[in-house]
């Protein structure tokens, strides 16, 4: 894994921690797997974010999401990318590829791909959900102008999630954003990681995680597509299904807030 320099060209989202907090409340219906060629292609984009190779492997998932935005499904449950995937990212030598839990996001959001992409230079991004206790991001390279020019940009964040309960997880999470151009228009890929361990204390952390995001112009609309993985360890204990409900969840509620912060209320 590539040593810790803040300088690396490929990564960062967000990843979407799951609360710890409703740990009593059942989970709803497991949600539907990602068609192996599409969940391929995520892996994919995981791996070549910072490569020519993304723009081809994003056009084709823009295609696929152009069909998928249309289904009632809530999310997708998607296996953990392979160690060749992630070979080149930083993250804990404590992570455990196996034991991560994966889910997969689409959403038509009120307003613009540029509505959006106006607020990823924020220095506190704690708008996209209440529960985040602290969200500070710190550019590392880049500009508010230089990103408005589409040119990449890398964010450093520290993030304070609030599970209740007394849960508060801390952990540092770089990103790395790029514009591609798509047939449809200019299009905004996100690439993130959480590069180090994150505890509440010695029963409920986060061992590391990854995300891809796609944001797709739609007319006057955007479509957002997010992908998660993490590894979490809590009083749960080992259950899949609960944690990639969760990170669906999580997604969902950042997707919401932050199209309330960016668009207004309807």
């Amino acid at each position: 894994m590539w040593a810790a320099n803040r300088s690396y060209p490929g990564p960062w989202y967000r990843p979407r921690v799951m609360l710890l907090a409703p740990l009593l409340v059942a989970c709803s219906s497991p949600p539907e797997a990602t068609p192996p060629e599409m969940e391929e292609l995520v892996w994919m984009l995981l791996r070549d974010f910072g490569t020519d190779d993304a723009v081809g492997e994003a056009e084709y998932l823009a295609a696929w999401i152009d069909e998928e935005i249309q289904s009632p499904e809530a999310g997708y449950a998607v296996e953990t990318p392979a160690t060749s995937y992630v070979e080149a990212l930083e993250f804990s030598p404590n992570l455990e590829l196996g034991n991560m839990s994966g889910g997969l996001v689409i959403r038509r959001v009120r307003g613009t791909l540029d509505q959006y992409a106006a607020v990823v230079t924020e220095p506190d991004q704690s708008f996209a959900d209440s529960s985040y206790d602290k969200w500070e991001r710190t550019i590392q390279n880049g500009s508010d102008a230089a990103w408005a020019d589409h040119e990449a940009l890398l964010a450093d964040d520290e993030i304070e999630k609030n599970g209740g309960f007394g849960i508060v997880l801390p952990y540092p999470m770089l990103r790395n954003y790029r514009w591609v151009d798509l047939e449809r228009g200019p299009a905004v890929l996100s690439h993130s990681v959480i590069y180090e361990e994150g505890w509440a204390d010695e029963s409920n952390g986060i061992v590391g995680g990854f995300t891809i995001e796609v944001l797709l112009p739609d007319g006057d609309d955007m479509i957002w597509l997010n992908c998660t993985w993490t590894q979490v360890i809590s009083i749960v204990g080992d259950n899949d299904a609960f944690y990639t409900d969760q990170i669906i969840k999580g997604a969902t509620d950042v997707m919401l807030g932050t199209e309330l912060y960016v668009a207004g209320p309807e």
